[in-house]
Order: C-alpha cells, then sequence, then structure tokens
C-alpha cells in the first residue's frame, strides 16, 4: 500500500541569454569573382540540446546562402553549412530537463571574399528549462490512513514535443522568371487549439522571393510577397483539450524546395516549406497534500517540508506595430528604388515586470537592397529598437518569458534619404504563477516509520457502519479490532478511528 514514487512537478526558468560566435569558411570556385556582396541570409538547423548535470550542450548546423553580384555583373547565389557546439552553464539543469530554445539569432558580416569568403555569424540563442522537480508525498495512497487532505491543481509535464509539418505555397508571376536568386520565409503561429492526441495550428506564412526576369536584353530583379494563412493538425500523443502548450515555431530553411514551371502565360513558383514545432504540453493535474492525520496523542509524529510547486500558466499573445525611420549617412547616395527589405530578424533583448505589464525591449535588424541614384545596387543593414507591452490578468508572476514573430513588414523611401519602416510583430508571454506548500517527508510512532512495511493501519469508521460491516471492509477479526479499540459500539456514528496492527 506504500507510494514512494515522487510527484513530477513543472518548475520554469529562464536561463541566461547564450551568444556565441562562428565563422563560416565558403569556398569559392576560381571562376567566381565577386563584385558585390547583397545579403548574406544566415539560419540554425538540425538544432539539439542534451541536457546534463549542471550544464547543457547545444549542437547543430549554420547555414548560409549569398547573395552576390559578380564582375560580370551578374546576380548568383553561393550555399554553403557548417556544424557548431556550444556549452551553457546553470546549476538547476538536471539530466532528465527539457530545454526549449527561445528568439534564435544569427546576425551576419562579410569579413573577406579574397578566394575564401568568410562569413561571421554572431549567434544569439535564449533558452528556458523546464525542470521535474520531486514532490514526495509517501503517504498520498495509504487508504483510510488519511484523515485530512488538501486538493490542489498544478501543471506536470505531460510530454515534451518535437515534431514538424510541410506546407506547400505557389507564388505566381506573368513575368519570365531565369533564376531564382533568394528566398525568405517565416511562419507566424496565431493560436494553437489543443484536442485529443492532436493540435489544430493556425497561422500566417510570409514568403518573400527575388528572382531575375529578362526584359528584352535587361535583366532586371524583382520581388514577389505573399502572405496567407495556414491551418494545420500536428499529431501530440497524451495531449488533452484542457492541457496547455508551450510551443515555438520556426522554419528549417535546409529543408525548403524551389521549383519553377510556365502554363498559360504564368509562371508558378512552387515552394515547399518545413515548419519544425518544440516545445512542452503542461497538462494540470490534482495533488493531494496531507494536511493531518487522526491519532492519539504523541503517538504519531509528522516531518513536514515546504515545496515549491508551480501553480498555474497563462498565455498571452499580442499583435503590435513598429514604427521607425532611419536616416541614409552623408556618405551615402539617395536611393532611387528599393528591390528588397531581406531577412527581417526580431530579437527579444529584454522582458521586464511593471505596474503588473509586461515590456518586451528588442530590436529588428534587416538587409536593405537598393537601386541609388546612380543606378548601382547597393545594401545597408538596418537595425530598429522597439518596446512593446501588454497587460497581464494575473495578479502576480513569478516568472515570465516571451517569444517573437515578425508578422509583416513594410519599406518605403521618402525623398531619397529617409527609409520608413513599419513591422507587424507577433508577441507571445507564457507567465508562470508559483506557489509552495507541505509535504509530509516522515511519520514516526516512537521509531521512524518503514514505509516500505507498515506495521499499523488507522481507519475511519462509516457512519451507520455495523461493527460486522467494518470488520469486513477492513479484512480484520472482530476480536483483533475489540482488542485495540476499547468500548466500539457495534453500529458507528462515523469518524471512529479504528487501529488495526498488522
Amino acid at each position: 500500500m506504500a507510494n514512494n514514487e515522487s510527484v513530477k512537478i513543472t518548475y520554469v526558468k529562464n536561463l541566461n541569454k547564450l551568444s556565441f560566435n562562428s565563422t563560416i569558411s565558403v569556398a569559392i570556385d576560381s571562376n567566381v569573382n565577386i563584385k558585390t556582396i547583397l545579403n548574406v541570409d544566415s539560419y540554425l538547423f538540425d538544432t539539439k540540446i542534451d541536457a546534463g548535470s549542471n550544464k547543457a550542450v547545444v549542437t547543430g548546423k549554420i547555414g548560409v546562402n549569398v547573395l552576390y553580384v559578380d564582375t560580370d555583373n551578374i546576380t548568383n547565389t553561393i550555399t554553403d553549412s557548417q556544424n557548431f557546439s556550444e556549452t551553457f552553464v546553470d546549476n538547476s539543469i538536471t539530466s532528465d530537463s527539457f530545454i526549449n530554445i527561445l528568439n534564435s539569432n544569427v546576425l551576419s558580416n562579410v569579413l573577406s571574399s579574397d578566394g575564401i569568403l568568410k562569413i561571421n555569424c554572431d549567434i544569439s540563442i535564449q533558452p528556458v528549462v523546464y525542470l521535474n522537480l520531486s514532490m514526495p508525498n509517501n503517504l498520498v495512497n495509504f487508504e483510510n490512513m488519511i484523515l485530512k487532505k488538501d486538493e490542489i491543481n498544478t501543471n506536470t509535464i505531460a510530454s515534451t514535443i518535437n515534431t514538424s509539418f510541410d506546407y506547400t505555397t505557389n507564388l505566381e508571376t506573368n513575368l519570365p522568371v531565369s533564376k531564382i536568386l533568394c528566398y525568405n520565409a517565416h511562419f507566424c503561429a496565431e493560436n494553437v487549439t489543443p484536442y485529443q492526441d492532436y493540435a489544430v495550428v493556425e497561422g500566417k506564412l510570409v514568403s518573400k522571393l527575388l528572382f531575375e526576369s529578362m526584359n528584352g536584353d535587361e535583366t532586371e530583379v524583382k520581388e514577389i510577397i505573399k502572405t496567407e494563412n495556414i491551418k494545420n493538425e500536428i499529431s501530440i500523443p497524451n495531449l488533452t483539450s484542457d492541457a496547455n502548450l508551450d510551443l515555438m515555431f520556426c522554419l528549417d530553411k535546409s529543408k525548403t524546395n524551389i521549383s519553377t514551371e510556365s502554363e498559360d502565360g504564368e509562371n508558378i513558383i512552387t515552394i515547399q516549406n518545413t515548419i519544425c514545432v518544440s516545445g512542452v504540453v503542461l497538462k494540470e493535474i490534482s495533488l493531494d497534500i496531507i494536511d493531518d492525520m487522526y491519532s492519539a496523542e504523541n503517538e504519531i509524529e509528522i516531518t513536514k517540508t515546504r515545496r515549491e510547486f508551480t501553480k498555474s500558466m497563462s498565455c498571452e499573445r499580442v499583435n503590435d506595430i513598429v514604427l521607425g525611420d532611419i536616416t541614409l549617412r552623408d556618405d551615402e547616395t539617395a536611393i532611387d528604388e528599393i528591390v528588397s527589405n531581406l531577412n527581417s530578424q526580431p530579437e527579444i533583448t529584454n522582458t521586464y515586470i511593471k505596474d503588473e505589464m509586461v515590456y518586451v525591449e528588442g530590436i529588428i535588424t534587416s538587409h536593405l537592397i537598393y537601386i541609388d541614384e546612380n543606378k548601382e545596387i547597393k545594401q545597408k543593414q538596418l537595425e530598429l529598437p522597439f518596446v512593446i507591452n501588454t497587460k497581464i490578468a494575473l495578479d502576480k508572476i513569478d516568472c515570465t518569458h516571451a517569444s517573437i514573430e515578425l508578422l509583416d513588414g513594410k519599406t518605403r523611401v521618402k525623398r531619397g534619404t529617409i527609409i520608413e519602416l513599419e513591422y507587424t510583430l507577433f508577441i507571445t508571454v507564457c507567465s508562470y504563477i508559483k506557489s509552495e506548500t507541505e509535504m509530509i517527508d516522515n511519520v514516526t510512532i516512537g521509531k521512524s516509520l518503514d514505509f516500505g512495511s507498515v506495521d499499523f493501519q488507522i481507519f475511519i469508521a462509516r457512519p451507520n457502519e455495523s461493527m460486522w460491516e467494518l470488520c469486513k471492509r477492513i479484512k480484520a477479526p472482530m476480536e483483533e479490532v475489540a482488542r485495540y479499540n476499547k468500548d466500539l459500539p457495534l453500529v458507528m456514528e462515523g469518524g471512529e478511528k479504528i487501529i488495526i496492527r498488522r
């Protein structure tokens, strides 16, 4: 009858942001001569985290797509990748922890292109760890021994999620497509609804494609932008409709497939995207906490310990628009036409709570490709800081973490020297309230009680229960019941304590 297993309770902790540097050396063919690098798109894929004792190792690959113009004024791309491995240390990490990566970001800068193209990648990863804390409550299944207990609700990890789903999008144009130059996309999950063993994900996929088109003897660079709604089911074993989901979504650019075909004068560009899903299912359970038990005075001594657990979780999803202007430097020529604003990447730099508001600070980086007043193709790195706040309904928040996604971005030019930016951001804030309660660690009757071999039991009589019915229910001879429990009536009032020694 003893239950020596511990109850697993979820505890969520934000770890320090992990920042590291990696340089990718891209080998260039001897017949390639780079004149101008227009854009460098770096991204992480095949990311994996192994949690250990007080540390975790994150491994994966850095992919890079380089868009450049050669000395013959021909636009081309180079693709390469490289493995990486980094370690972050925190004394709360255990081998059975699950760690999710939030807001991974890569900022790329070209170092040189003399035979070998070196790209310096500054990588920022915000990890959050979900810990399974043991809360021993060894008497929770002792039938009839527990006389007073409270029921509390809490969250526990039902399962971790590491899956993906594919989505195919079609981009159409009546212009001839001679070459695909650059493709960039991002998925923004606006709503996730749990059901039995699966969840329905709703969101938007924003695709941006750069291609070359022949206009007579002239080559032009054109852009297609498309936003479409996605609704997809993902299989999640052990999921129930009343569970909470704390998920992250990202595109695996290494698995993107692009094909082009013509039909009735239209050029159709078919793109298959792989959307990765990671996170946890937080299942709310009821936990019986022992407060006291009936016993003869000084016969039973109870040792208790106050322990912390996660009481509840709430997810707030907020849309907000960030506006800003960026002025060209005096040594930069005025903009005649914007070709594209690629690889817009929002990053959270700080999250804090003030006056029941959650404030999210960050910066949006993007890469602008434009034609200047001298009809030359130029590029510029853009950075726009932002601060967003949202009201949280919970009275008290002990822990919160936020993820951010870009829903839409618009770029305009004012008077040739001022760039107007408008970004629509989608922020998910997960908030947790922690609480604590007393758990029974030990019961002593003159000596420490061995939970594996209990030598007594305490039963509670039911109202109007006869002595014969009682003995049958507790499976004890009537003479033994009478021996240890004097003056018991033949019919119980209810609530009488009956001690049986085994």
